[in-house]
């Protein structure tokens, strides 16, 4: 009994690296599959990406003398309504191939949407020529890959984020908002971040000899030294531990806990997976093996950590060890960028208990996030689905045409309990509508 009590609080360690999820993790070496860094087709552009549906585009640094990038691009459909999909931590675009497949495949979505997705600098094919410094890095690169696109719209499109995507779309929006018209978070890290926190077990002093204590949360006054603390609370899953073998059972343990119906009790072990049909999907090997595109970790984590676009700061509940304070500003930059804005929020509800649902993203980040969203003028929707239902943290992998049904119906109309569940293939969820405030909460409890 004692091992089955102290495996969930490793597994929740790990979820915090995954964030977003589509590798690993951690940092760690780039492995053969998918190697990063690698530039498109040769002499592919925007013309090539709208003639056979994928290239790379070379996009200038942000400030003088900071190096070119080269953002891969995927597109699929040809309709009138433009969705762009922003993939989570340890991700690339590649994370939507199951999405983008039915978008083509299905005639009344190839028709109604033309949809984009990138790879975020460090990851699958694109370049990381320059670390980022901040997740506003990656919303700059996009909105400079889609100036670059002739066709592309200025105004209308729909962002949907996935995981740290989210945070990304909001960067978006506030970099350009008047070229988006809806917002969807699927599994949303929210407008206040995720946070990066030490358990016993990653305790101990990094290479810049700070220390670490059980229940410290990595420090953001300095980013050099949080992105050290960070790239040290990541350190079991970096370099030569990072396996394909080590890979896929973490995923199977947190990003793929309901779909796979995984024990808890016997974690780590064959016999955890109690149904393993999903793992002979091409999406399921293909998520795995998108972690060893990564470069960008662990800056994304960190910056992820310190993310908090709400106007109310985030205060660790007691010191870190050392004494000090750890305060995650809100810099209030939504402001009412959102107003005349749509939002759906989308998870599957965590139930710790039975290790069923989301076990990466709580339910408070969708609550804080709904709240927080309604203050910067959007009309928004949270649907949160019932745990049990093979939807957890990957849910936009293991049900990519379930999740292409819900985007469709809220780009469309209004969502109800009614819709959501139809497009889920009939699974219980609950749905909190715009004007419910009991649900939604100024509180941000995601510890």
């Amino acid at each position: 009994m004692q091992t089955i009590r102290v495996l969930p609080l490793l597994l929740l360690t790990l979820a915090i690296g995954l964030a977003g999820c589509g590798g690993t993790g951690d940092q760690g070496s780039p492995g053969a599959p998918g190697a990063s860094g690698v530039a498109g087709p040769p002499g592919a552009n925007a013309d090539a990406i709208a003639t056979i549906g994928e290239g790379a585009i070379i996009i200038d640094g942000a400030a003088a003398g900071d190096p070119q990038e080269s953002v891969y691009v995927r597109k699929a459909g040809h309709g009138p309504k433009t969705v762009v999909l922003l993939p989570g931590n340890n991700s690339s675009g590649a994370a939507f191939d199951g999405m983008l497949g039915f978008f083509r495949s299905v005639d009344r979505f190839d028709d109604a949407y033309t949809v984009y997705t990138f790879d975020y600098r460090g990851s699958g094919k694109s370049s990381y020529n320059k670390k980022i410094t901040s997740l506003k890095d990656f919303a700059v690169d996009f909105d400079k890959v889609m100036d670059k696109i002739g066709s592309f719209p200025a105004s209308g499109v729909t962002l949907v984020g996935y995981s740290m995507g989210f945070s990304v779309a909001l960067e978006m929006v506030i970099a350009h908002p008047g070229r988006y018209a809806n917002v969807v978070g699927l599994a949303g890290i929210g407008t206040r971040g995720i946070r990066v926190g030490f358990n016993a077990g990653q305790a101990g002093i990094d290479t810049a000899g700070h220390p670490w204590a059980d229940g410290d949360w990595t420090t953001v006054a300095n980013d050099a030294a949080g992105i050290t603390g960070t790239e040290f609370n990541q350190r079991s899953w970096q370099g030569d531990q990072r396996t394909h073998a080590n890979v896929q059972s973490t995923w199977d343990a947190i990003v793929y806990n309901d779909v796979l119906k995984y024990d808890i009790g016997k974690a780590f072990t064959p016999a955890a997976v109690g149904d393993p049909t999903f793992r002979a999907s091409p999406n399921y090997g293909a998520s795995l093996l998108d972690g060893f595109t990564i470069q960008y970790m662990p800056e994304s984590l960190y910056y992820a950590h310190k993310f908090n676009v709400s106007p109310v700061d985030v205060v660790k509940p007691a010191p870190n060890a050392d004494g000090g304070a750890v305060v995650i500003r809100g810099d209030g930059r939504l402001g009412t960028l959102l107003a005349g804005k749509r939002a759906m929020l989308v998870k599957a509800t965590t139930d710790f208990a039975n290790w069923r649902g989301d076990q990466v993203i709580y339910d408070n980040y969708t609550a804080t996030s709904k709240y927080d969203l309604k203050r910067a003028g959007a009309n928004v929707t949270a649907v949160m689905i019932d745990p049990n239902q093979g939807f957890d943290h990957g849910f936009p992998i293991a049900r990519p045409l379930e999740t292409v049904r819900l985007i469709d119906a809220f780009i469309n109309g209004d969502i109800s309990a009614g819709n959501a569940a139809s497009a889920l293939g009939n699974v219980g969820v609950t749905v909190y509508p715009h004007a419910e405030t009991v649900w939604e909460t100024d509180v941000f409890t995601g510890f």
